[in-house]
């Protein structure tokens, strides 16, 4: 009987590619927020937006190791469970929801980044081309709504004094217990949306911005 071990020039091979589409993941994030950044400046200039400004376009979708949100945002779910305001709960299983989309699809465009051997210097017809091979036009804009949905309940929940108390109580105990820094990353948002007088006009110009953009990526398809 032969004895068959592992090969080590797989795992090499294995994990080089895991780097490159994790860098590749990198690149595609680094491109989508230099977008948001462009499309909403007159947002993020406008002082009563900037803390949100600068949570959505900067730090949620930054090209930045968030692996401490994506490992820990269900964890939380299950720590604040008993522990808080039941709305926070019914937020943050949007937040989960939208997340797992969110990421769901830049795993797919760079999957097609590297099926069409795209670069990391991504050039924004690369862009819209692999954005359109997905083929999933609906599911886009439920992503657009879901972001809509998931910003007006997290400006409601911000108006309420229980919310507030509610953070503070858990925050001290979420950092002994290594949970810290993602509930300092929620508590970013709250301070973000508490800011916000009226959120209508915000939520309305990223839906409709974030729809057009859309369209127009599908209406830029080549004719066959």
């Amino acid at each position: 009987m032969t004895d068959t071990k592992p090969s080590h020039n797989t795992d090499h091979q294995d994990s080089d590619e895991r780097q490159t589409f994790l860098m590749l993941k990198r690149a595609l994030q680094a491109f989508q927020s230099i977008r948001l950044n462009q499309t909403y400046k007159d947002l993020k200039e406008n002082p009563e937006y900037t803390k949100i400004g600068i949570f959505f376009f900067e730090k949620l979708y930054a090209p930045e190791d968030f692996s401490f949100r994506d490992e820990s945002i269900r964890k939380l779910h299950r720590f604040l469970s008993g522990k808080i305001y039941s709305g926070i709960i019914s937020a943050v299983t949007k937040v989960i929801e939208l997340h797992e989309i969110t990421d769901e699809l830049d795993n797919r465009m760079v999957e097609q980044m590297v099926a069409l051997k795209v670069g990391p210097d991504i050039t924004m017809d690369q862009y819209q081309e692999i954005y359109r091979r997905l083929d999933n036009y609906d599911q886009r804009i439920y992503q657009i709504k879901l972001s809509t949905d998931v910003s007006r309940t997290f400006h409601h929940l911000s108006k309420k004094w229980l919310v507030a108390i509610s953070l503070n109580t858990v925050r001290s105990a979420a950092h002994l217990i290594g949970m810290g820094r993602i509930l300092d990353f929620i508590y970013e948002a709250y301070e973000g949306f508490r800011a916000i007088k009226n959120i209508d006009y915000f939520v309305e110009t990223v839906e409709q911005r974030e729809i057009a953009w859309h369209n127009t990526i599908w209406a830029n398809a080549p004719q066959q």
